[in-house]
């Protein structure tokens, strides 16, 4: 079991329902043509753009990010704080572009396997050479690695398609890659937190470099969640998505690696990991 992209449909379904609120529509479309669904929070000029799953086995980012937004809207509708953050005041300072599952198809093969019947069966075989893609699967439907497609040090990795870290032909080769580029560079965001796991940690460099007030920044996350700031190494510190954003843009991006142990983190962690992971998102939309 796990929190595949179905459960994560039906999710945005209810919220959509429950709390006026909220928007969402869809930024593109995954490679088996899943639509890459995005949920809009809030009123305010300054853009935060939040986004989870780029790798198969860390779905649990993706149920997190949907409990946040059920939580926050909630507390908007009602008038209340969350958390000891004045949602009413966020809401209109800010607003919350989400994108819980930015690879749909790596999350479902991680979690279901992928059926026998389906033409990309025969496909990822003979393209990786492994016949079960549970519990190793963090690429594309393609075999790539979406978090090492972005152009930023894009290089290669591994040299052909497989469960993780094949960087793709190019930079920006997967339709989710670009559907996300497409999405910010239209956007025009203040920041970026990309969830990962686990680990943790928040990183807000690429190459050495950061947006003024970025390392600040990160240490309030990291104060009021109990993670600890980190500069990536190795294959952690090129061709993600919070790196494409700095270079791209100058401005503060984060990776947020939730939780501890190994992926897949079991579901039942989300209960230990939600206030944690919920107060860096509301640092960051304070801080905007």
């Amino acid at each position: 079991m796990g929190y595949d992209y179905k459960q994560m449909v039906k999710d945005t379904d209810a919220l959509v329902r429950a709390y006026p609120a909220a928007e969402r529509f869809t930024i593109g479309e995954s490679v088996m043509e899943k639509k890459i669904i995005c949920i809009k929070l809030g009123d305010g000029p300054k853009k935060l753009f939040v986004n989870g799953a780029h790798h198969g086995l860390e779905y649990l980012t993706a149920a997190f990010i949907l409990r946040f937004l059920r939580a926050y809207a909630r507390a908007y509708t009602n008038g209340c704080d969350f958390l000891g953050y004045d949602v009413e005041r966020l809401f209109r300072e800010a607003t919350i572009y989400a994108v819980p599952m930015v690879n749909p198809d790596g999350v479902d093969i991680a979690v279901n396997g992928i059926d026998i019947t389906n033409p990309y069966h025969r496909k990822l075989i003979s393209m990786v050479g492994i016949h079960s893609f549970n519990r190793v699967w963090q690429a594309n439907a393609n075999g790539v690695d979406i978090n090492h497609n972005y152009n930023a040090g894009w290089r290669v990795v591994e040299t052909r398609p497989c469960p993780s870290k094949y960087s793709g032909p190019y930079s920006e080769s997967e339709p989710e890659t670009k559907a996300v580029v497409q999405f910010v560079r239209e956007m025009g965001f203040d920041m970026l937190l990309a969830f990962h796991s686990q680990g943790g940690e928040i990183y807000y460099d690429f190459d050495g470099k950061e947006s003024v007030g970025a390392a600040k920044i990160a240490q309030d996350m990291a104060e009021v969640s109990g993670y600890r700031v980190s500069v990536p190494e190795g294959t952690a510190a090129f061709g993600g998505c919070k790196d494409w954003f700095i270079k791209e843009f100058g401005k503060a991006g984060f990776t947020v690696e939730i939780g501890h142990g190994k992926n897949p983190l079991p579901e039942e962690m989300l209960e230990d990991i939600f206030e944690e992971n919920a107060k860096i998102i509301l640092c960051a939309l304070e801080r905007l």
